[in-house]
């Protein structure tokens, strides 16, 4: 087994859980020991943090992955440790900025929207992460409802339909 930079761990780990479901840090550290990747839970504890992972319906996802649907949001990243910046697309940013204040995150302080961005702010890195993953949990369509349907389009022959 090898050790590899974090970067490179870290871009196998988003190949790992964009590929298939993973609900517990020690199945992701199994998945990276296979691939050939040196890791411990708490190294996998760590990536995950530094990746911005959240759950959603109990399985790991990248931000950036639970938020490509069909929803306001399209990207969200951080500035410093004491913002999020979310990109929406034109014309929603208010609406979103206006869903994350009614969802009363205590972790943010405020929110300023433009057209396409909000500013978001918090106390410090760690209210920022934990504000991230709410922010992602808000908009993220349930993923369980998605596999749901893939499965019904499976059963009714129009798997042709369904992106792969």
């Amino acid at each position: 087994m090898h050790r590899t930079p974090n970067g490179t761990r870290h871009q196998k780990i988003l190949e790992i859980i964009s590929a298939k479901p993973i609900s517990t840090q020690q199945e992701l550290a199994a998945h990276l020991s296979r691939g050939g990747f040196a890791s411990t839970q708490s190294s996998v504890s760590r990536d995950i943090a530094k990746l911005g992972l959240t759950k959603l319906d109990g399985y790991y996802v990248a931000p950036e992955d639970a938020l490509k649907a069909e929803g306001p949001i399209t990207e969200i990243d951080t500035a410093g440790d004491n913002i999020i910046v979310v990109k929406t697309e034109v014309g929603l940013a208010q609406p979103a900025a206006l869903t994350i204040d009614r969802a009363s995150i205590d972790e943010i302080v405020g929110t300023v929207a433009g057209d396409d961005t909000i500013l978001i702010a918090v106390k410090n890195a760690a209210a920022q992460r934990l504000a991230m993953k709410k922010i992602v949990k808000l908009f993220a369509p349930s993923l369980s409802g998605a596999r749901r349907v893939k499965k019904r389009a499976m059963r009714s022959g129009l798997t042709a339909l369904w992106p792969r």
